[in-house]
């Protein structure tokens, strides 16, 4: 039994056989592309049934994943029908000899090498992509592969790609340990969004596991072959852990429901299309906080249409029946381009022409959106919002746009309705700034995933950093507190919708800073709702706790029985329309000055005085039910308004046999003025 500590991509818990995917890689023979029955047409035809079969692999793992997961995996499609690839395997089929093995692998080593000395990280990092669509078409093409795999294991490989993850299915995978690794890679993102723990980083820990029948994952801890005691301790473990997740999330499920009416900092939905509407309305969020539109403008292969784009904000809009639906303006360039817009090629594309600086610069595509946003908003409460803004200038630009486009339309008699425009705060520029964007902006919202690579200095896509990359750091909480407060003296809301949001680690934190809002994906919605519930009452508690200590306390203004607010027999204070307060039945008619302070007012009929305390709370001491009514009689007061008094001094005699006689009440109720 050995340990190793390994870099950690998702921590977990984990225990079961070891799965080498390595071994079902494909070794291929060049020699047999010599051979006297050589029929390169028949070698294209088991190549393009090979396509086929992993292009139907692919769009299955799609069909049953999440949206993020999906466009991963719809991502290895375009990967695998890339028109270099193929036409490299025919060009080495039907004029090189080869045979079909040995043109794929081939053609998928020169494609992966001509990706892995981009510029770019984000391109680099798809060359392990365009190498796992090639070892899995090996694998078709040989009849066997990584859906050999028939129980529970953890995963173990050099490197791992979505295009073979895709053959394995997601029940059967407990666990993933690699060499080579990346908080952002494909297989990163698909393993936390199946909550699948993933170590990577030794080449010693890969060979210790290869050689094990069973390993152990314990957060960034690597057992390889552990004795049966562990591995029993282990599984058993696993066992009780799987049970508590799902119990976990019944119950949050059910905790969840009418939870929003009682707390004050709303949950929202990040969403990314109309796909997304059957579960936005399952979750009953109260409006969706983000909605990526640039993913109308990945999925196509041109420019989405005017008509295209206007229905599918709509759809959401109506869908969500009047509740906030806030609508990113298309964020593309850095990590999400197109290909049929040219961009051109950056040293460092996260800090280059991305978001709103790319929409002004294509103005004619701006604007088909504009337009389609306005007319999509007269159907629901939608709002537009700009990412990467930097300055007062590109804001004021933006509304120039928006009113003509408005001016566009009412000229052309189509309806329109022009909405809120806010800003994300992605930079630490935009932070620093935010009391001037805030009077320029009618909301903000924070994108932390941005704004803590910005701030460190630290590309997201950067590999071998991870250990720098801390989005907790007080920087970041820090700029978002600026952010808050400028928003706020300027009587605008403020969101969060990056990563950051849904991390419940973060979730106090980011109500400390004064954030309204959590916008979060759905599957985060019901376990952040009930994180805002916890921080919510801490911090109320804390408040209380904190008032308590620096305000003076208050005196019972009368000896007796305490009365409850809610059983005081006068709906006027019983349901608190004046305020906390709370009732004494007297044992003798002596009032006393529940605080030190000033008589700030006296009752004509003197049955009630207040008092205003030394730290500024007005305090009602009120006399009787209905005692008005004795215009006076049986009351003795014995200061005046402007008096100073003490608290415990007396301040008034009553003769509570005139109140009884008279068939009232005597209680004596003290109300601390709201």
């Amino acid at each position: 039994m050995k340990e190793f500590e390994l870099a950690i991509i998702h921590s977990g818990f984990a225990a079961g056989p070891v799965f080498d995917a390595d071994l079902t890689r494909v070794k291929t023979d060049p020699s047999a592309d010599q051979n006297e029955s050589y029929n390169p047409e028949h070698e294209m035809t088991l190549y393009n049934r090979a396509v086929d079969s992993l292009d139907r692999e692919l769009a299955s793992a799609a069909e049953k994943a999440d949206r993020n997961s999906r466009d991963i995996y719809e991502t290895e499609r375009l990967l695998l029908k890339d028109n270099a690839f193929s036409e490299t395997v025919r060009e080495l089929i039907t004029e090189k000899n080869m045979n079909v093995n040995t043109a794929v692998e081939h053609a998928g080593n020169v494609l992966a090498q001509k990706l892995a000395g981009n510029e770019n990280a984000y391109i680099r990092q798809r060359s392990s992509d365009i190498t796992g669509v090639t070892e899995r078409l090996l694998e078709i093409l040989r009849g066997e592969g990584t859906n050999t795999l028939k129980v529970p294991s953890i995963i173990v490989s050099e490197e791992l790609n979505p295009a073979r993850l895709s053959a394995i299915a997601p029940s059967l995978i407990l666990g993933l340990v690699t060499e080579k690794g990346s908080m952002t890679s494909h297989v990163s993102i698909l393993a936390g969004n199946m909550g699948i723990p993933y170590l990577y980083g030794s080449r010693e820990a890969l060979e210790a596991v290869r050689a094990s029948e069973k390993a152990i994952i314990d957060d960034k801890k690597l057992i390889t072959d552990p004795d049966e005691k562990t591995y029993g301790e282990a599984l058993r473990r696993m066992w009780e852990e799987n049970e508590r997740k799902q119990s976990q999330k019944r119950r949050q499920k059910e905790d969840s429901a009418g939870i929003d009416e009682k707390i004050h900092t709303k949950v929202y939905a990040n969403i990314a299309g109309t796909q997304d509407i059957p579960k936005l309305i399952a979750s009953g969020v109260r409006g969706v906080g983000l909605f990526r539109s640039e993913f109308l403008f990945l999925d196509h292969n041109g420019a989405p249409s005017e008509e295209e784009q206007f229905e599918a904000y709509k759809a959401v809009a109506e869908a969500m029946n009047g509740k906030e639906t806030v609508i990113r303006t298309m964020d593309l360039g850095s990590d999400k381009k197109t290909n049929w817009l040219p961009m051109p090629a950056e040293k460092n594309p996260a800090l280059g022409c991305r978001g709103l600086r790319l929409s002004l610069k294509e103005q004619d595509l701006f604007r088909t959106q504009l337009r389609a946003l306005l007319r999509a908003a007269v159907f629901g409460n939608i709002k537009i919002m700009l990412p990467m803004v930097t300055s007062v200038r590109e804001v004021e630009i933006v509304r120039s746009i928006l009113e003509n486009c408005a001016e566009e339309l009412s000229n052309e008699g189509i309806a329109y309705k022009i909405p809120s425009l806010g800003i994300m705060i992605e930079t630490p520029a935009a932070a620093m700034i935010a009391d001037e964007l805030a009077k320029a902006a009618d909301f903000f919202s924070i994108g932390t995933n941005d704004l803590t690579q910005y701030t460190l200095a630290l590309d997201r896509e950067a590999q071998g950093l991870e250990a720098f990359y801390d989005p907790y750091h007080e920087a970041i909480f820090r700029l978002i507190k600026i952010t808050a407060d400028a928003g706020h003296k300027n009587n605008i809301p403020i969101s969060v919708c990056g990563e950051l949001a849904g991390q419940p680690n973060a979730v106090k934190r980011l109500i400390e800073c004064g954030v309204d809002k959590l916008s979060v994906s759905l599957s985060k919605v019901d376990e952040t709702r009930l994180q805002v519930v916890k921080a919510e009452a801490e911090l109320e508690n804390r408040r209380v706790e904190k008032d308590a200590e620096q305000s003076p306390s208050i005196a019972a203004p009368a000896d007796g029985r305490l009365i409850p607010m809610e059983d005081i027999p006068d709906p006027v204070f019983s349901a608190g329309t004046l305020g906390e307060c709370v009732g004494i039945m007297p044992d003798s008619g002596i009032i006393y000055a529940p605080c030190d302070g000033i008589v700030s007012g006296v009752a004509q009929t003197g049955h009630a005085i207040t008092f205003t305390a030394s730290d500024g709370r007005e305090i009602l001491v009120h006399v009787g039910i209905n005692t008005v009514t004795l215009a006076g009689r049986g009351f003795k007061v014995l200061v005046q308004e402007g008096s100073t008094v003490s608290k415990g001094e007396i301040v008034m005699e009553v003769d509570l046999a005139v109140i009884t006689e008279a068939g009232l009440s005597p209680m004596v109720i003290t109300a601390l003025l709201s």
